[in-house]
């Protein structure tokens, strides 16, 4: 797996709109499991954009990578045998990371990840279709309306982004197999969601199992 820092990526050009509405949604999507989770580790870091919004909302964040010149307070590859502490963190929180080594691994990660959680893990993967997006925004309503139609691009393997081993949508990876992975693991999902502006970006809130709610 190349380490993000040796792509020669600037932040003004990693701060696109698309990924600033995916920090919302993964905002929003913590901040909507209230008083239930106060530590939070975060996995797969490039900027401190998030962390910082969480701890100054109280939160207590604890940053996790495997890249060293990120500077994470925890270095952990996802493709070893890993061990983290269990029962810790309330939320487990990883954002377009999974899909960076092969399915296998990625499946074996979540696993050791739902062990480690004390009641959440939320997630992002990259979600590979054609699409049609619409939105109408008028004065008369706070909130635009959308519709949009996607299709998962199951004729083809090639992931969008190099860097990917896959992407659900692809041949040999529909939502199917993903959601299959998650209720193996011992996980139930508590809240999915695509923003139709960014399709691309596939959220999921997994509950544990017989968690301590």
């Amino acid at each position: 797996m190349q380490l993000i820092t040796s792509l020669d990526i600037r932040n003004s050009e990693y701060l696109s709109k698309n990924r600033l509405i995916s920090y919302h949604h993964q905002l929003r999507l913590i901040f909507s499991l209230g008083n239930q989770v106060k530590n939070v580790l975060e996995i797969g870091i490039f900027n401190s954009l998030l962390t910082d919004i969480l701890k100054n909302n109280g939160y207590n964040v604890t940053t996790a990578d495997v890249d060293p010149n990120l500077k994470p307070e925890m270095i952990l590859d996802l493709t070893t045998d890993f061990s983290l502490p269990k029962d810790k963190f309330e939320a487990i929180v990883l954002f377009q990371v999974l899909e960076h080594f092969p399915y296998e691994q990625s499946e074996q990660a979540l696993k050791k990840l739902a062990e480690a959680t004390k009641k959440f893990l939320v997630i992002s993967i990259p979600c590979c279709t054609e699409y049609f997006a619409l939105q109408i925004k008028t004065s008369f309503s706070e909130r635009p309306r959308h519709l949009l139609i996607n299709v998962p691009k199951f004729w083809t393997t090639k992931p969008v982004c190099n860097e990917h081993y896959w992407e659900m949508g692809l041949k040999g990876y529909p939502k199917k197999r993903i959601l299959n992975s998650v209720a193996k693991v011992g996980l139930t999902v508590k809240q999915e969601f695509i923003d139709p502006t960014n399709p691309y970006h596939y959220f999921l809130v997994l509950e544990k199992n017989g968690g301590n709610i």
